[in-house]
């Protein structure tokens, strides 16, 4: 069963049924309020879940669908996977369907299923009408690829084929960070009698647990967890990605505002001026001017402000540019969140983006120094940047010059990725070598395939030599980082090294059919002695072809029961003898010359002369002339 987590929302005008559709897809509902009830109307965020066809378990928002409640809109749509956009057949794309259209590109969410709601209502040649122009409506828009499921929520037709369709679009969807910090924007704050405070959210990164310490900014209210529950059941422990509800100690209902952040101490910055990337509506009928006053909308929080243009005079419908938001009131913002800003009065959606940074202070306009380190930022989330500049081990001052930042700035990134388990740090002589984990990772499982393929086409050569494993890598390091990346990775016990030689934990696996023909040769050396045929002679007795043997023979001398001298190969025990005997004689006389050591061995002069020079080398024997003595 899929384990991560998933939220689904809706999106659309009022009264095209978002709330009847959740309510048979899920068989929950969704609107709480007597008001939302004697209305008809969603007012707050409603929420239920579903399990899936594949087994998948999915939180559901029902957002409202009213002018008037587009706020709410805005917090729910944040964090979703997938958005349903509803469209009554009877009536078509309305006035709030388009602004939810527009928030939702604002907001990035990257995928999306049309759904024709009320079908009941229509005929067949209305119903093909409607998906027509509904498809002409969305061309601009990106939905303009999205399936298109008819449904009616009254009868339940086509619900099994959008549980389908959702279930297909949700296999392409990654899971949500829980190594990170943890981080619920809250949605609902009430009091339970004798339980307290509890408030609900999506969890956006990391896990709560049990007793965990965290803080409520940006109040900065220190808390602590007292009980949690998902979809209504209690749980230890909560993932990124699930609706939870959180029972906190030592909190008052009151002290908790509405667009707080529920977040992992030291964490996260607050503060009221934020760097922007800003994207202008192209149906925007004004442009976005200097210094004009906006509603900002970030997760579940609203805030007023003023936007601080510092690339343009003046933001024209469909241009894009950088600015500074400064708020009247401090907030929690991180890189890489998208927000929305809407116009002060009349209250309409214009213009959106995502937050760069929290900002010291406020910039000077048109200034390429300002504009410069923006466009860094712009290409990502800082860590994120630095982790993707970390593909390969870089050293502190390597990495600091390629970022064009100091030292002190990259050391504070570095421990952030360090103690969100992002990095991997590796010593090389008495430097340390910075590597982003999930690249290390990649690099090492590329690494072991290289090596079991090698082992697994080559079996007798006792793995991939360094060099060869190098250039099929196509490693560009110097030796010495090759070898201190090589060797790091052996030590944690990644794969193996033998000399030279780079194998995995397990070591190749020798067919049977290649065991036999070890074994052929093995049976023919057991009784040679110190006069062992050359390989050539005795390959097709084994049923080995003459170009293979030498590689068979290398495979017994790595696994120690060879021993080659001189293009001859000898069972090691028979060397052991030769060796004892040689000694032996050598402490009686002194020493020995070529002819008494033929006789003691029982061989002739075409072995016994490599034999001693063998000796001679192990440090067993020393040649003086003609003669051999102890070494």
């Amino acid at each position: 069963m899929d384990e991560r987590h998933y939220l689904v929302g809706t999106a659309g005008h009022v009264d095209h049924g978002k709330t009847e559709l959740i309510r048979a897809l899920s068989g929950i509902e969704t609107d709480r309020l007597k008001e939302e009830k004697q209305r008809g109307i969603s007012i707050e965020l409603g929420f239920a879940h579903m399990r899936l066809p594949s087994g998948r378990q999915v939180g559901i928002v029902d957002v409202p669908g009213h002018e008037r409640f587009v706020r709410q809109m805005l917090a729910g749509a944040s964090g979703m996977d997938v958005v349903m956009l509803v469209i009554a057949a009877d009536e078509g794309i309305k006035p709030q369907t388009q602004e939810h259209l527009d928030i939702l590109t604002l907001l990035g969410i990257p995928r999306g299923i049309i759904v024709i709601n009320k079908v009941d209502l229509v005929d067949e040649e209305w119903l093909e009408f409607m998906e027509e122009e509904v498809r002409e409506g969305l061309k601009e828009t990106v939905f303009h690829e999205a399936p298109l499921c008819r449904v009616s929520a009254l009868t339940g037709e086509g619900i099994p084929f959008l549980h389908q369709t959702i279930d297909e679009l949700l296999s392409d969807v990654e899971s949500k960070k829980t190594s990170g910090p943890v981080r619920m924007p809250l949605d609902r704050v009430f009091s339970i009698q004798g339980f307290g405070t509890v408030v609900t959210g999506t969890l956006n990164s990391g896990v709560i647990k049990l007793g965990q310490e965290l803080v409520i900014e940006p109040a900065h209210i220190l808390t602590k967890v007292r009980s949690l529950q998902v979809y209504k059941n209690k749980v230890n422990l909560a993932e990124a990605g699930l609706r939870v509800a959180v029972n906190l100690a030592g909190v008052d209902v009151t002290e908790v505002e509405q667009g707080s952040v529920l977040v992992m101490p030291n964490n996260f910055k607050v503060g009221k001026i934020l760097d922007l990337k800003v994207s202008n509506l192209s149906s925007a009928e004004k442009s976005l001017i200097q210094r004009q006053r906006v509603r900002f909308h970030l997760g579940t929080t609203e805030i007023l402000g003023r936007i601080h243009l510092l690339d343009h005079e003046e933001l024209e419908p469909g241009q894009e540019g950088f600015a500074q938001i400064l708020l009247e009131q401090p907030v929690v913002a991180a890189p890489g969140d998208r927000f929305v800003l809407r116009f002060y009065s009349p209250t309409h959606t214009i213009a959106g983006g995502k937050v760069l940074s929290v900002a010291e202070f406020k910039q000077k306009r048109f200034r390429e120094s300002v504009l410069s380190q923006l466009r860094i930022k712009d290409q990502g989330d800082p860590l994120d940047l630095l982790e993707r500049e970390m593909a390969e081990p870089q050293s502190g001052p390597d990495l600091a010059a390629r970022l064009h930042i100091d030292l002190a700035e990259l050391e504070g990134g570095l421990r952030s990725l360090e103690n969100s388990q992002r990095l991997e740090i590796l010593k090389e002589d008495d430097n340390a070598l910075y590597w982003g984990k999930e690249m290390a990772e990649t690099w090492r499982l590329k690494l072991i395939s290289i090596v079991e393929t090698y082992e697994g086409l080559n079996p007798l050569r006792g793995g991939i030599s360094r060099e060869e494993l190098k250039t099929r890598l196509g490693i560009t390091w110097t030796h010495r980082r090759w070898q201190t990346v090589l060797e790091s990775g052996s030590v944690r016990g990644f794969y193996r090294i033998s000399g030279s030689k780079v194998e995995t934990i397990e070591g190749a696996v020798i067919p049977s059919e290649i065991q036999k023909r070890l074994n052929a040769l093995r049976s023919l050396w057991q009784n040679v002695g110190l006069t062992p045929p050359e390989l050539g002679t005795v390959s097709e007795t084994c049923g080995i072809q003459k170009v293979d043997i030498p590689e068979y023979a290398g495979y017994l001398c790595e696994q120690g029961e060879w021993v080659a001298v001189s293009g001859f190969y000898y069972n090691k025990s028979d060397i052991q003898k030769a060796k004892d005997g040689l000694v032996e004689v050598l402490k009686l006389h002194g020493e020995v010359g070529v002819a008494e050591v033929r006789e003691l061995w029982g061989t002739s002069r075409k072995y016994a002369v490599p034999l001693l020079e063998f000796f001679d080398q192990q440090r067993v024997t020393r040649r003086q002339g003609d003669k051999r003595t102890l070494f």
